[in-house]
């Protein structure tokens, strides 16, 4: 199976930064299955991660969000920070647990309400809620790095959404902000706000690239528009867009990380990798 080579948009974009980017975001999915191997423990103290030693990259600790279930709250580690010279990363993963497909379908919007933050519009309840709980935790450790010139922001999935949600904040709150550039190499993101939210992003001086798998179902959620007897919701994508092609016949396998997308920026002049039989 064959598919045409990626195109890509003219600079700012980088393969190099959307690949370094992707790769991290390999790393927070294995600090998560490191917490899985441990036991899940939810008291952060008693989690002991071991980041890579060759990755060139010096890591913070894992950052730590409050998912809700039926009223039942339990931490999880969902990003990471890191540096290498002049670039800080901010990383996060995407769905894996109960917790996290619960917030995935909390699709109601709230207003887009943080200090510093103006006319930001509305966002998805579910992600945004989530975002609220390791915000300050995230600011903390990119607020204590040092010679910061760049802050690439990125995720999969859940985490892309949890991505596109910090970037008002970041590009407002963190301390970085007036010395550094901002940009967001987004990997399979659902729709994250209505198009306040996305005009706030798209007039920023922001650089934000969606990398998206045509085949792919998730970044096509939640609808642009959804109505019901009580609701009308508009959601609107951000960025620009940087579209693939990959078929490996099921919805988990287009949609994954490691073997779609990841794949896809290894192999940009063959984006469509090996089919499992």
């Amino acid at each position: 199976m064959t598919s045409k080579s990626l195109c890509f948009p003219p600079q700012p974009f980088s393969l190099d930064d959307a690949l370094t980017c992707s790769n991290l975001v390999d790393i927070a999915y294995a600090m998560y299955a490191q917490w899985v191997t441990q036991g899940k423990e939810h008291d952060p103290q008693r989690f002991r991660w071991q980041a890579p030693a060759d990755s060139g990259f010096k890591f913070g600790t894992p950052i730590w969000g409050n998912s809700e279930v039926l009223r039942f709250n339990e931490l999880e580690p969902f990003a990471l920070v890191a540096q290498r010279g002049g670039d800080a990363h901010v990383i996060f993963r995407g769905t894996e647990t109960l917790q996290d497909w619960y917030v995935d379908t909390e699709c109601d919007q709230v207003p887009y309400e943080l200090p510093r933050v103006a006319d930001a519009g509305q966002v998805h309840k579910g992600f945004f809620d989530l975002y609220k709980t390791l915000r300050l935790a995230l600011l903390d450790q990119l607020n204590a790095l040092a010679g910061v010139r760049r802050v690439l922001v990125t995720g999969h999935s859940l985490g892309a959404s949890l991505a596109m949600a910090s970037m008002p904040d970041l590009m407002a709150n963190a301390l970085v902000q007036q010395a550094a550039s901002f940009i967001h190499y987004n990997l399979a993101g659902p729709r994250t706000g209505d198009p306040a939210f996305a005009t706030l992003l798209n007039t920023s001086p922001a650089e934000i690239y969606r990398i998206v798998n045509s085949c792919d179902l998730v970044p096509n959620v939640p609808p642009s528009v959804f109505d019901d007897l009580t609701r009308h919701i508009v959601y609107q994508h951000v960025g620009v867009q940087v579209t693939y092609s990959a078929q490996y016949n099921s919805v988990i396998g287009n949609h994954a990380h490691h073997g779609s997308y990841n794949y896809a920026l290894v192999h940009p002049e063959q984006p469509q990798g090996p089919v499992p039989s």
